[in-house]
């Protein structure tokens, strides 16, 4: 099974307006990313690929926006997501939130209430990268 440092749960409507780029910077700082266009590829399982992906991230980068809520895949993956948290306790769900509010967040995902999350608006993406790094290195120590 490959192991990713960081798993990024999206929705495909954000690809080209924040997550392509976020990804980019994340991979410049030699994190190695489950990203659904990189990973999964024509005749793959689909699932497998997203449960491997899943179980083996350290972080999980969760963008949350309007098209994020009530698709099939990412409320899937959120769910596992969240499932791994409690069983394992610690750090593992790290939401950006774009073009939603933390009222929207918490209305949809009353368990992330507590969790603190990154406003896509306020931050550069290679700000948010460099930040996502160094919660991975507290983690390796």
């Amino acid at each position: 099974m490959e192991k990713y440092s960081v798993f990024v749960s999206h929705s495909s409507q954000d690809k080209i307006s924040f997550v392509d780029d976020l990804v980019k910077e994340i991979k410049s700082l030699g994190i190695s990313v489950f990203y659904d266009t990189d990973v999964i590829g024509w005749g793959d399982n689909l699932k497998e690929k997203i449960d491997c992906g899943l179980k083996s991230c350290k972080l999980a980068v969760i963008v949350i926006s309007p098209s994020y809520f009530d698709r099939e895949w990412t409320e899937y993956e959120i769910q596992k997501l969240l499932d791994r948290q409690d069983s394992e306790g610690g750090k593992l769900i790290m939401p950006i939130l774009y073009k939603v509010n933390k009222e929207e967040l918490v209305k949809h995902y009353p368990s992330l209430k507590y969790i603190v999350f990154k406003y896509a608006k306020s931050q550069s993406r290679s700000k948010l990268a460099l930040e996502l790094k160094k919660e991975l290195d507290k983690k390796a120590s």
